[in-house]
């Protein structure tokens, strides 16, 4: 079993290795800065409570996107800004690469993003892929991610969708 923590001290970021290096180079130097700057939100994957080890982590962060950018979506949003949330990352450590925890980790997002929802205005989730074989992973999962128009390696699935 695994659970959820908000990055602390505590939590060993130095021995993490998802084998991409700034992957592991925003959870050792910047998650922890951000977090403190109210710039985002790191949460982190443990076997226990407390414990050190972390196996995988995702951020979470508000941002406004153009209406007009949004694939798919322009006759039922307003004119201008909309308020997304944008999945800055999400790794997982190499030893539990093959266990499903990333889909987990995944879903938990989503479901952090849908609440969310209910209490400000978010229309959706975003995300970046660092790589090809990221935005593999995340178009196969089948969880409604689109590509934005005018950048396919932005991928968005509106809140509607989460819940």
């Amino acid at each position: 079993m695994s659970y959820v923590e908000i990055l602390a001290a505590h939590h060993d970021r130095q021995s993490f290795d998802c084998g991409k290096e700034p992957l592991n180079q925003f959870l050792r130097e910047q998650a922890k800065q951000n977090a403190d700057r109210h710039l985002g939100v790191t949460k982190v994957i443990v076997e226990s409570p407390g414990a050190a080890r972390v196996q995988g982590y995702f951020t979470l962060v508000t941002r406004t996107v153009e209406a007009d950018q949004i694939p798919a979506r322009k006759r039922m949003l307003p004119r201008g800004p909309v308020g997304i949330i944008l999945l800055g990352r999400l790794a997982v450590d190499i030893e539990f690469h093959g266990r499903g925890l990333g889909r987990r980790i995944l879903l938990r997002a989503m479901a952090e993003v849908q609440l969310a929802s209910r209490s400000i205005g978010v229309h959706g989730l975003i995300l970046d892929v660092i790589d090809d074989e990221a935005k593999a992973w995340y178009l196969g999962l089948d969880f409604g991610f689109k590509p934005f128009p005018e950048d396919t390696d932005r991928l968005f699935v509106p809140t509607a969708f989460l819940q």
